[in-house]
């Protein structure tokens, strides 16, 4: 009976494993997205870019 109740364990143990793995690995894409999405946002808007809309007089 012991054997079973280790196997189970056992077993469980995997299945979090697994589950943390899996969160993990969706967390660590999740960071990518969000660090590419803020380099592509500050490479395009950036504040020195914008043109001046006002013109300089003569």
């Amino acid at each position: 009976m012991n054997n079973v109740i280790d196997l189970y364990q056992f077993r469980r143990h995997r299945k979090i494993k697994k589950l943390l793995r899996f969160v993990v690995a969706i967390g660590i894409i999740t960071i990518f997205f969000v660090f590419a999405y803020l380099l592509i946002v500050t490479g395009m808007y950036h504040p020195t870019e914008f043109p001046s809309y006002i013109e300089p007089k003569p």
